[in-house]
């Protein structure tokens, strides 16, 4: 009763704790809809989600970002530090789902799941009658009258989650400590699937790629049904030039970010050409990652890509798009979301998840 008295929320702050930035994304709902009125980013402190972070430095990070407004904020759990993984289920309660869900996670992750706090997302949602009715409701029926693709059993797709519940309560003291309640913690591929997958039909990849690590999800008629962390990123790139030129950090991002990588005409400078050539390695990594991972969600869920959207800090790599599409043979371009955007704030691909994030508690 008392919440029905309450106010309606209007703002949500959504904050990615990334390797290389902080950054936040408040999103206002004005006449009904979501709006984008404010993206803040500062520098990550060394050692974000590791265990050498300056915590510290990472406060007042989340102070400079949090802005004026908001003191609640929706964050997710970065690098290496949560587990993911979708497996197929037998259909059952509640109460032996979070049993099964435990007993899967001894399976993958050599911590004792005691010392894990253990999530299960169901992928697959009900369907009402009159969504039943749509031509994507049809051919979904029609894939499931065929039967589990590549011999998979029956059940329902579930993604687990583990991470350790030290690292979350660690978290939530260094948000406290900086002002911020976390009222959720949740996945990068929610994040995404929020802005660019839940409203879309056939198979689409989702890349965030950042600067340490990737997150690649894979969507088919508006589910998510593959997700997997890419142990590559950006930094990659960064590393290559400054070994091969011997330059400082700095200079080998502006030398990153003035390169293209040989597949379009407008080659810069002399110097941006030499910086190309190198990061066409780099790149291959990156590319090779990804294929590899649409090769297996293949041959496991017999999903075929037919286009991969990019996102993230990396993506805005000159020539990326155009080298992931010849390396890959599917079209492939940087996301926009469809969402409104308040005057002055322009969206960067680096705050997809941010923005994701902040629309978890939109009413879709």
């Amino acid at each position: 009763m008392w919440q029905r008295l309450l106010p309606r929320k209007n703002r949500f702050l959504g904050i990615d704790v990334g390797a290389h930035e902080v950054k936040a994304a408040e999103v206002r709902i004005i006449e009904g809809a979501p709006e984008v009125v404010a993206l803040r980013r500062v520098p990550s402190p060394p050692g974000a989600w590791t265990e050498q972070v300056d915590e510290d430095a990472l406060v007042e990070a989340l102070k400079q970002v949090a802005g004026p407004h908001l003191k609640e904020a929706i964050t997710c759990i970065g690098g290496e530090q949560v587990v993911a993984r979708t497996v197929r289920l037998p259909r059952m309660s509640e109460k032996e789902m979070e049993a099964a869900a435990r007993f899967e996670v001894e399976k993958f992750v050599p911590t004792p799941v005691d010392q894990l706090i253990v999530r299960y997302v169901p992928l697959e949602r009900p369907v009402s009658e009159e969504a039943l009715s749509t031509p994507r409701a049809a051919a979904a029926r029609a894939r499931e009258a065929q039967g589990p693709p590549g011999g998979q059993e029956e059940g329902q797709s579930v993604l687990l989650l583990a991470v350790p519940a030290a690292t979350v309560f660690r978290y939530h003291s260094i948000f406290s400590r900086a002002g911020l309640v976390v009222t959720a913690v949740d996945h990068h591929a929610f994040a995404l699937w929020r802005l660019f997958g839940r409203a879309t039909a056939g198979t689409l990849a989702l890349a965030d790629v950042g600067a340490e690590t990737s997150h690649l999800v894979v969507v088919r008629d508006e589910e998510i049904k593959f997700v997997r962390l890419l142990p590559i990123g950006g930094s990659a790139l960064t590393r290559r030039l400054m070994d091969a030129y011997g330059v400082e950090l700095a200079e080998a991002e502006e030398m990153k970010r003035e390169a293209a990588v040989g597949v379009d005409g407008d080659q810069g400078s002399p110097g941006a050409i030499g910086a190309g050539d190198f990061l066409i390695a780099g790149l291959s990594e990156i590319a090779r990652e990804i294929r590899r991972s649409l090769e297996f969600c293949a041959s496991q869920d017999g999903l075929t890509v037919e286009r991969l959207v990019l996102s993230g800090g990396s993506s805005k790599q000159r020539g990326l798009a155009e080298f992931l599409q010849a390396d890959l043979g599917v079209t492939v371009e940087v996301g926009v979301p469809q969402l409104e955007f308040g005057p002055g704030v322009v969206f960067d691909p680096a705050f997809a998840v941010a923005v994701g994030l902040a629309l978890r508690e939109v009413a879709s």
